[in-house]
């Protein structure tokens, strides 16, 4: 925390999409009155017009105030990449968790602009040289690139870099240390040079296995361009979560090889593909080119272990239980939390999806609090994995009709089963944000 503000000082946080005054816990631009604060910009009338106003003045930074009044800055309005998706990223958080690789010296992280949309997030990277020599590290590159893959994995899907440019000298600085993000944002290449085509990728096009993976690669790529054996199919290649299932379903057509769960989530160059392909079967049978693709996700059937998992084969016992506890979940919010439900009547027939913006852990528990029980008897709820893992948590998980869900292992079978509820004439609940 910054601490507290001074008497003499008046600090309130400004929402900046509509000016309105947020409360406590609210992240907004900060504006400050007081005898602290300058009257105005010299000889700049219209800056200061911009930053000065009602007296107070709107100093660019964005924060918080606490419950117990301490004031928190979280980063900069200029700064903050807002991405397609409505998730606003802090440069600065990010650059933080990238930081930890020793081989990185410096580090910038920026919005990468494609059609006047920021899509992913782009690294421009300093390599420490120094530290390569002193480890004797002898591929700087392909062990930068393990170490980024490393930290991705820790990452929530939004904050991971989708790809990096390799800069040779200091990142250009203000006098206080700070980046110069609108010059830097100069030095990111649209067209990335590729290496010289080695030896072991002239083996990976010549080789039939390494052919067809790369067939089933090129049509999930943006633009077109050379695929090598140690390419990062997230860091290279740009591949999401929802594209590795694509890329897992089309290689199971192709050699007819059903994969584990985990293999999208194993997988993290090229290369690793081929190899994990050949030792999957003594023999490979390649098919002619599917164009099911992950379409066939969605029309196939989950199986009965998953159905019950999610509540699916729910019986008349288990749904009194849990009609009792959604009864004292809503007396609970409405005494609480003084829960109002306004628009019922705007909820379509089934099947539907309703997707909501994610502001803590208890939201699903209102949503369920709000909805009449008939709504809500049909309606089945994406949930991270990772807290429905043990025997009480998948217990919960089955009688509150929640999917689990993980971008990085279980995302095609939690895709079947969203589907799946859908053509049952269930209704889907989500949150896109995560």
């Amino acid at each position: 925390s910054a601490g507290k503000p001074l008497p003499s000082a008046e600090i309130k946080i400004i929402s900046p999409s509509d000016g309105s005054v947020l409360g406590l816990m609210k992240e907004g631009e900060i504006a400050i009155r007081g005898p602290m604060v300058m009257k105005g910009y010299y000889k700049n009338p219209a800056a200061t017009e911009q930053a000065i106003r009602d007296n107070y003045f709107f100093s660019g930074d964005l924060g918080y105030i606490d419950r117990d009044g301490y004031l928190f800055i979280t980063g900069r309005i200029k700064e903050v990449i807002v991405l397609s998706s409505g998730k606003n990223i802090y440069p600065e958080e990010v650059e933080k968790e990238y930081s930890k690789i020793p081989l990185i010296k410096e580090i910038c992280v920026l919005g990468l602009e494609e059609k006047g949309r920021i899509e992913a997030l782009h690294a421009i990277i300093v390599r420490d040289i120094d530290y390569a020599r002193q480890q004797q590290t002898g591929n700087i590159n392909e062990a930068l690139g393990w170490d980024l893959s490393r930290i991705s994995g820790k990452l929530p899907p939004y904050m991971r870099i989708k790809g990096f440019t390799l800069y040779p000298e200091p990142l250009p600085r203000t006098p206080l240390g700070k980046l110069k993000r609108f010059m830097i944002k100069d030095l990111i290449k649209v067209k990335s040079e590729k290496l010289k085509v080695k030896s072991e990728d002239k083996a990976l096009t010549s080789d039939a296995v390494g052919k067809t993976v790369i067939e089933c690669i090129t049509p999930l790529l943006k633009e077109s361009m050379p695929i090598q054996s140690k390419d990062n199919l997230e860091l290279d290649l740009g591949l999401d979560s929802v594209q590795r299932i694509e890329l897992v379903v089309s290689l199971e057509n192709k050699f007819s090889i059903k994969q584990p769960e985990t293999f999208a989530s194993d997988i993290q160059t090229v290369g690793e593909i081929v190899e994990k392909i050949k030792q999957s079967a003594a023999s490979i049978s390649i098919k002619e080119e599917s164009k099911e693709g992950v379409a066939s996700i969605f029309s196939g059937e989950p199986s009965e272990e998953e159905n019950k998992k999610v509540g699916l084969k729910q019986g008349a016992v288990e749904w009194l239980f849990v009609s009792f506890l959604a009864g004292i979940l809503k007396l609970i919010f409405r005494i609480f939390f003084r829960l109002e439900v306004k628009g019922i009547e705007n909820i379509p027939n089934v099947p539907f999806i309703i997707a909501s913006n994610h502001c803590s852990n208890l939201d699903g528990f209102a949503v369920a609090a709000a909805l009449p029980f008939n709504i809500y008897r049909t309606l089945y709820f994406q949930g991270f994995q990772k807290y429905f893992t043990s025997r009480l948590t998948a217990f919960f998980a089955r009688l509150a009709h929640v999917i689990p869900i993980d971008p990085e292992t279980y995302l095609g079978k939690a895709l079947q089963l969203s589907a799946y509820v859908l053509k049952n004439n269930k209704a889907l609940f989500i949150f896109p944000e995560g």
